[in-house]
């Protein structure tokens, strides 16, 4: 085999050492990067360039880019908190101002016979309002409104007539009408509240319409995302999601991502909304009754899992504890009821001992094919990130050399030539990546089924172009342990 020089003369004859260098890829690449983008909206007064991606590295940059307590910074605190800093690249994606505002209230009723602390938990952050003995009504709603607007990371501001303290979202919309306003949800809450104070609550409203997600969606352009948190779980933007994670699994584009939704209402309500959905590119998660907002829990999911999935991007989901996030009042779910709710295309949740909320199973909604038949296809999210890995290393090796400038050679050529590509190079460079990284690092399984498979070969009417098969065979994350325990008084 001669070797091919660059920049040495061929034809030099006087005495010299030439040593020309360049890079040569060893191995394969190393794990795909993840890389989230994580839309919402800003506080007005913030000047963020609406639907173009801004890198951020904490929170305390997305409340200085977006303001405190805007939905992209609470956001933020949830997905740091999970993901740590510096580990993955997040790019947020600030979006235009929702319509409607959306206010609430606290009516304070009574005098105060005795000290106490009102606990008002507004979007699950606690509130604690001291409230001395005697306190009129109208001055305890004066102390509510210093409570809140103490705390500029709440998604609300407060401000009092009498005794009536109204809340108003920061941010415009339809979504701001699931920011919560509960009292004593904590331990020891209700026992410490001040005697002859009544707290009456109305919930959030007004809100009438969130900001389109389609532009923001449409400017991931090459970039490779492999998570999306959406702050909204409306079918319209859900339509949106699915329909850009459509486009982007497409062979030209090579960049599927697994978009990621929260919901806070019941199992029930939870039950019929997926009913709507039926697609890989929506992963929904229910925290029954929670006070957090879709769009925290959304993060705090994509939070743990891009960081699990940086290590280990075939590794399930499950038991991963979601920072920040707090689980409702309602009953433990059974078994029979999270199975329900799996085969119809959702993820449950779950509270531990200690109360930590976690994943019990991280699923798709996808159910069933076009044919409305059952498809177990993409049923489980760590599906898609294990596909992201395999599209990721095949990219890379098919960018680098040989294959960059590389001549389509027959299998019976002679060349000493590195950049002659015949089937046969084609198909050893796919073991070799199948055998050094997909079999050790536990994406794939079978790998002599997989090997026997593969199907290289040049193109019958374009010379240029190789066609190769790689019938991948997906190793599934364990989920059920089936033991049959017997036993007796004797042997």
């Amino acid at each position: 085999m001669s070797i091919g020089f660059t920049s040495v003369p061929s034809g030099a004859i006087a005495s010299g050492v030439f040593i020309e260098q360049e890079y040569k890829r060893q191995g394969v690449a190393g794990p795909i990067p993840q890389r989230i983008a994580m839309l919402g909206q800003y506080n007005s007064g913030k000047t963020p360039t609406e639907n173009v991606a801004l890198n951020i590295t904490s929170a305390a940059e997305a409340a200085n880019y977006f303001g405190a307590g805007s939905m992209l910074h609470r956001m933020a605190i949830k997905l740091f908190g999970g993901l740590g800093a510096g580990s993955v690249v997040v790019d947020a994606f600030p979006l235009a101002a929702g319509t409607g505002a959306s206010t609430g209230t606290v009516t304070i009723t009574g005098t105060a016979s005795a000290a106490g602390t009102i606990a008002l938990y507004i979007a699950g952050d606690r509130v604690a309002v001291a409230v001395p003995s005697g306190t009129l009504q109208a001055a305890t709603a004066a102390l509510v409104v210093a409570a809140i607007n103490a705390d500029v990371n709440l998604p609300v501001t407060a401000a009092a007539v009498d005794n009536v303290v109204t809340l108003t979202a920061k941010n415009a919309g339809l979504a701001a009408n699931q920011i919560t306003i509960r009292q004593d949800i904590g331990s020891g809450d209700a026992s410490a509240e001040p005697a002859g104070v009544t707290v009456v609550i109305a919930a959030m409203s007004g809100g009438s319409a969130n900001p389109s997600i389609s532009t923001a969606l449409t400017n991931f352009g090459a970039t490779f995302y492999t998570w999306v948190v959406c702050p909204y779980n409306t079918d319209t933007t859900c339509d949106l999601l699915e329909s850009a994670g459509a486009a982007r699994v497409d062979p030209s584009i090579k960049r599927p991502f697994a978009g990621v939704v929260g919901y806070n209402d019941t199992r029930a309500n939870y039950l019929t909304w997926l009913a709507d959905r039926n697609s890989p590119w929506t992963t929904s998660i229910c925290i029954d009754s929670s006070p957090n907002h879709p769009a925290e829990i959304a993060s705090a999911v994509v939070g743990v899992c891009a960081l699990s999935a940086s290590a280990e991007p075939a590794r399930p989901y499950k038991t991963l504890a979601l920072y920040g996030i707090t689980a409702g009042s309602t009953a433990p779910w059974t078994y029979a009821q999270m199975d329900a709710v799996e085969a119809a295309g959702g993820s449950p949740s779950y509270a531990d001992d200690s109360g930590t909320v976690r994943i019990y199973d991280l699923l798709t909604t996808y159910v069933t094919n076009a044919l409305s038949a059952i498809d177990e296809s993409w049923r489980y999210t760590v599906t898609i990130t294990n596909v992201q890995a395999k599209i990721y290393s095949l990219d890379q090796m098919f960018l680098s050399a040989p294959f960059d400038r590389a001549v389509v050679v027959d299998d019976a050529a002679v060349t000493g030539k590195e950049f002659a590509v015949s089937p046969k190079r084609v198909k050893a460079y796919i073991i070799n990546l199948i055998d050094s990284q997909w079999i050790p690092e536990a994406w794939s399984k079978n790998r002599d089924s997989i090997v026997a498979g593969i199907v290289c070969e040049i193109n019958s009417t374009n010379p240029g172009r190789i066609d190769v098969l790689v019938p991948d065979i997906i190793a599934v994350g364990l989920r059920i342990m089936a033991v049959k325990y017997q036993w007796s008084f004797s042997a």
